[in-house]
């Protein structure tokens, strides 16, 4: 009897152990930017300059030569028209001293015009680039199809981002959903939860162990109407998702065209 169980657990170990080692969408996946996206585009002739800064003092606990990269993604977004926007990012990761650049993206933006009067706010997010591989440097064309959905209600704010992101190269797809509640403390203050989760085929999850799931606790903080700062400590549930990260963006707003008194 002890045989047979003992048996049964190697069994379901070196299962596992398959399993994470072959999934290689979810396990190798970093991340550059860790955000939850509101509905309204950036204004027209307005920019925002973001610097994305993450990193994981405590890795995957799959990961035994985890390097606890620093990733640094600048993102410039530019309004086009009233409901329009697009989005330059530059990825960039830091790991053992030796500083790299991971590749590009473009991102187009739409959101539903207020004139509709839609009960909630609703946009689209289009992504693509490429990006290297940290394992093989080999650099991939891949994409994001990020919809987004947000409320708010009083001093309660909840934004839902179900994004389908993949390679185009190893066909690989993924459910990738995002959620972010905030509640606001005064205008220039919010307190908020963030929730990011990698659950591989939308069609076909992969086993729970191999997929990532972090809850954030983050923090918002507006200095003045150019000036953004949001600072967040995450944790993860599975053995694939970062024990510990912590994630810094810093915005700056440009108008390009002053206000005529």
């Amino acid at each position: 009897m002890i045989s047979k169980i003992i048996s049964n657990f190697k069994n379901r170990s070196v299962l596992i152990a398959l399993l994470i080692t072959s999934s290689t969408t979810l396990s190798a996946q970093e991340s550059y930017e860790i955000e939850v996206y509101s509905s309204p585009t950036t204004p027209k002739n307005t920019s925002i300059v973001e610097l994305h800064s993450n990193i994981s003092p405590t890795g995957p606990k799959t990961e035994s030569n985890f390097t606890h990269p620093l990733h640094e993604t600048v993102e410039f977004t530019t309004g086009i028209t009233d409901n329009f926007e697009i989005g330059v990012y530059l990825f960039n990761r830091i790991s053992n001293g030796a500083f790299n650049y991971m590749g590009s993206h473009i991102r187009p933006r739409v959101t539903i015009p207020k004139s509709w009067n839609w009960f909630m706010g609703t946009s689209l997010s289009v992504e693509s680039g490429f990006i290297k591989d940290p394992l093989t440097n080999e650099f991939q064309i891949d994409y994001e199809i990020r919809p987004i959905l947000d409320k708010t209600l009083g001093k309660n704010y909840i934004s839902i981002n179900p994004t389908i992101d993949g390679v185009l190269k190893t066909k690989e797809i993924s459910f990738s959903p995002n959620v972010k509640y905030a509640y606001e403390i005064n205008p220039k203050y919010a307190l908020g939860l963030e929730y990011y989760g990698v659950t591989g085929n939308p069609f076909h999850w992969e086993n729970y162990d191999i997929q990532t799931h972090q809850f954030f606790i983050v923090t918002y903080l507006t200095l003045d109407k150019k000036h953004e700062i949001e600072f967040g400590i995450g944790r993860g549930t599975t053995l694939s998702s970062d024990v510990w990260n912590i994630k810094l963006i810093l915005g700056q707003r440009i108008n390009w065209i002053k206000n005529k008194k």
